[in-house]
């Protein structure tokens, strides 16, 4: 291979590389989360990258619960339980023994964590509840959402779980 054509390769490398990750985005706000009262509990959702919605629910919380809520880390699964890839959910927590949330946002292409944050792989000995399908699943303990952050490529329309942008 000549010279040329090696550096022309790399050239063309660097640049796909550079363009893998569109976007960084992190956890919601907790100023941002809007909530909805349901026949039981409370549902939650927040403007998140392009518009989409990151979306959870609480059957047993109450009203002045978001009010007392702390962001208190984020999760990662490559599949969620309901089929949808690279899924981030974010997880909050107040005062009261039922005064907690989990939004989730669907579905990231090509995520990781952005280096020098929080990410760590964990291992998926268990298979139950969320991490059933999950290979890859890494958590973010930290109670700052900048130290949660991850970069992705694009958004994907969700497969299995009925959100409002679907």
């Amino acid at each position: 291979m000549t010279m040329k054509k090696l550096a022309a390769i790399t050239v063309i490398l660097s640049a796909l590389a550079g363009n893998a990750f569109a976007d960084i985005a992190m956890c919601p706000q907790k100023s941002s989360i809007k909530q909805q009262k349901e026949a039981e509990g409370w549902s939650y959702s927040a403007i998140g990258p392009n518009g989409r919605l990151w979306v959870g629910e609480n059957p047993y919380a109450e009203e002045e619960h978001l009010e007392t809520f702390k962001f208190t880390g984020a999760l990662y699964r490559d599949v969620s339980s309901e089929g949808n890839t690279d899924v981030v959910s974010c997880d909050y927590e107040g005062d009261d023994w039922f005064a907690f949330a989990r939004l989730t946002l669907y579905s990231f292409k090509d995520w990781a964590s952005v280096p020098g944050t929080k990410w760590k792989s964990q291992s998926n000995n268990v298979k139950d509840g969320t991490h059933k399908k999950a290979k890859t699943i890494e958590t973010c303990e930290s109670l700052s959402q900048e130290e949660c952050a991850f970069n992705y490529s694009s958004l994907v329309k969700p497969q299995g779980k009925a959100t409002a942008d679907n």
